[in-house]
């Protein structure tokens, strides 16, 4: 025998060796896997995962796996209407459980009316970007979120009429997040009155995004006025507003955590980068 054919044998046992012998993971306790798919995310586990065998289909199926959802464009670009089927196949399974949703490009009236009524226990919800007509939408949204606590919206908007029905179905409320940046959207309503809506509805939040709102000073006296509680509030890209006197140093007292108008902001749908940790 060649002194070559020992040497690569002996290299080949050594791998083996390092590697560590071959593991099944059927014969994972169902707990682990379960907090191995919960990081696999929706469409891997619908179109994937579930088909590889009886076992890992049977747990697929338990609803503590959906109760975090997202559904992002960018992970699958699949057709919308496949992925609005996914969607509501996924808040079918979660039995009642969801507590975190979130739409990154496919979010429409329709699924979030579905998703609304399925999970009474949401707590947090996240959309980037509306398709179709939302008038009258958001408010029959809030009727089924008692316990909704955190709301962050890129793309879309609220109308005065949606945040005060915000305040009156969802006590909890203390996070709204609202980046008017995307698409450059433009609705009738003023922004004034929108801040208006929040100072005498939501006098319950604790941090406030109104990232590309045109509300003027007299908009955020309101807010500043009713939201009492407020710990951090970001104003980036507020452009009508002027904080070179009183109101600006009350904003610096009662706020502990500011973006101002002229601070700097990072692309379309960011919101909120250093007070993440402190939002968290």
């Amino acid at each position: 025998m060649s002194s070559y054919s020992v040497s690569s044998r002996e290299s080949t046992n050594r791998k083996r060796q390092w590697q560590g012998p071959a593991r099944n993971w059927l014969e994972l306790p169902s707990c682990v896997m379960l907090n191995i798919l919960q990081r696999v995310g929706m469409h891997d586990i619908l179109e994937n995962a579930q088909k590889v065998c009886t076992a890992w289909r049977r747990i697929c199926k338990d609803p503590a796996l959906w109760r975090v959802i997202y559904m992002d464009s960018f992970a699958f670009p699949v057709k919308r209407a496949v992925t609005w089927k996914m969607c509501r196949n996924a808040v079918d399974r979660s039995q009642g459980q969801l507590v975190d949703f979130g739409s990154y490009g496919y979010a429409c009236g329709e699924v979030l009316e579905y998703v609304a009524q399925r999970s009474s226990q949401l707590r947090r919800l996240e959309v980037k970007v509306c398709y179709g007509d939302m008038c009258g939408v958001w408010s029959e949204v809030f009727k089924n979120l008692p316990l909704l606590e955190e709301l962050s919206l890129a793309g879309s908007y609220l109308l005065p009429k949606d945040i005060e029905a915000a305040g009156r179905y969802c006590p909890l409320l203390k996070t709204l997040k609202v980046n008017s940046r995307p698409y450059g959207l433009l609705y009738d309503d003023d922004d004034n009155e929108v801040a208006f809506a929040i100072g005498e509805n939501l006098p319950q939040l604790t941090h406030l995004a109104l990232i590309g709102n045109r509300m003027e000073n007299v908009g955020l006296q309101a807010i500043l006025d009713g939201c009492c509680h407020l710990e951090s509030l970001d104003l980036r890209l507020c452009k009508n507003l002027g904080l070179e006197g009183d109101l600006g140093e009350r904003c610096s007292q009662q706020i502990k955590h500011l973006k101002l108008p002229h601070h700097y902001f990072e692309g379309y749908y960011h919101v909120c980068d250093e007070c993440v940790g402190s939002w968290a």
